[in-house]
């Protein structure tokens, strides 16, 4: 096995590692969370526990989703409405999960599970019973490819993920697609038109413009360090 492909199957596993874990954003419509669910094992009926600690795991992930998108304080005050309108259909807003680990601990059976949420379904219904206010005046979320060349460390990878988070206005989020030697392919949701994306990733003066296919919303940039 010949040094290079080593150093690339390292840099691999470094990009892997640092994959944030707990809430992410997979898409503008659907999150991704991190829960740990049990069950009560009784008359030593394992499968029973089994399914009953998953469907725990996944009512906890539409919990944090509520959670981040109401106040506290609206959470306390009106916690039976959400029961009832959102809890209580808990599996309709899974998009889709996958079990982490699972063990026994004496007469539990716990579960990690990684959901996938339809965030903006539960947003939606908070909406529909008074419990979000309805933003308006916002302009929708474009999905965006790009390309980046130019990587040398994980370093330079973790840099560039910051400054397209932070230093390119209109970006809520960015997501890891591919990763090689040397190149990252990200996507992201920008709020605002591909052109207006265009124009604030040049401001920056971070990235260096290659490709820029405004009409497939598919850029290539090099990193400028």
């Amino acid at each position: 096995m010949n040094r290079l492909f080593i150093i690339v199957l390292i840099f691999a596993a470094w990009i892997f590692l640092l994959t944030p874990e707990g809430f992410s954003q997979d898409n503008g419509n659907i999150w991704t969370v991190e829960t740990e669910g049990t069950g009560l094992i009784t008359n030593n009926d394992l499968a029973s526990a089994r399914n009953n600690a998953i469907n725990d795991a996944l009512r906890n992930a539409v919990e944090q989703a509520v959670a981040t998108l109401i106040p506290l304080q609206t959470l306390d005050k009106r916690s039976q409405a959400i029961r009832d309108g959102i809890y209580a259909k808990s599996d309709q807003y899974i998009h889709d999960y996958k079990i982490s680990s699972e063990r026994q601990v004496q007469k539990v059976y716990a579960v990690n599970v990684r959901s996938a949420v339809f965030i903006d379904s539960i947003r939606d219904d908070l909406q529909t019973l008074g419990l979000l206010k309805v933003e308006k005046n916002i302009v929708p979320a474009t999905e965006v490819a790009v390309t980046v060349k130019g990587l040398t460390s994980c370093a330079d990878y973790i840099r560039v993920k910051e400054l397209l988070k932070t230093k390119v206005k209109g970006v809520r989020n960015v997501y890891q697609r591919d990763i090689a030697w040397g190149t990252a392919r990200l996507g992201l949701d920008f709020q605002g038109t591909v052109q207006s994306f265009s124009d604030e990733l040049t401001k920056t003066g971070h990235f260096s413009l290659i490709i820029g296919l405004i009409d497939q919303n598919y850029f290539e940039v090099t990193f400028l360090k």
